[in-house]
């Protein structure tokens, strides 16, 4: 598999003005890789399931309320310890520990999976471009396989205002 185009940018909307004529071509597989969170990020798509992080948050969060439940109803029952007339298990005295650790759940979930996302999509892209987005450019990636010399023609002149492109 050949190594894929790469056009380099310092100018987040030269990088914008190359991925939309790409997409207007019909060049929907454009990869891009940002020093920052510039808004051309977003127009590539999102190639993982970055989607999912609310998903993932929600359901490490309820797992933490859960798992807070659990704790303070087996603690007070273990201890059964009245205090100034409350009943043993109050529920308004365990809200503090429900929400903190609902939040906890939430937190170390969305952290864990933003991680993982981030590794995944590390992968697919070309060690020069993640060293290019080390250096501050933003490179611009379009894969050659089964394209036609015209085809790599024409965007190489899509690409052409860039400061560098390769190969």
């Amino acid at each position: 598999m050949p190594d894929p185009l790469m056009a380099l940018y310092d100018d987040p909307d030269a990088a914008a003005n190359a991925v939309r004529k790409l997409h207007a071509r019909g060049v929907a597989d454009v990869r891009l890789t940002s020093p920052a969170a510039y808004p051309v990020v977003e127009e590539t798509g999102h190639p993982l399931g970055l989607q999912q992080l609310g998903w993932l948050a929600l359901g490490g969060g309820l797992l933490g309320l859960a798992t807070a439940i659990a704790l303070v109803t087996y603690g007070s029952l273990a201890e059964p310890l009245v205090v100034g007339g409350k009943p043993v298990l109050a529920w308004p005295a365990f809200s503090v520990v429900m929400f903190e650790l609902t939040m906890l759940g939430a937190g170390l979930t969305n952290f864990v999976a933003v991680i993982f996302f981030s590794a995944l999509a590390r992968r697919g892209v070309a060690k020069s471009a993640r060293l290019a987005a080390a250096q501050g450019h933003i490179a611009v990636l379009v894969p050659l396989a089964q394209r036609s010399a015209d085809e790599v023609a024409q965007i190489r002149a899509l690409l052409g205002d860039a400061l560098e492109v390769s190969p």
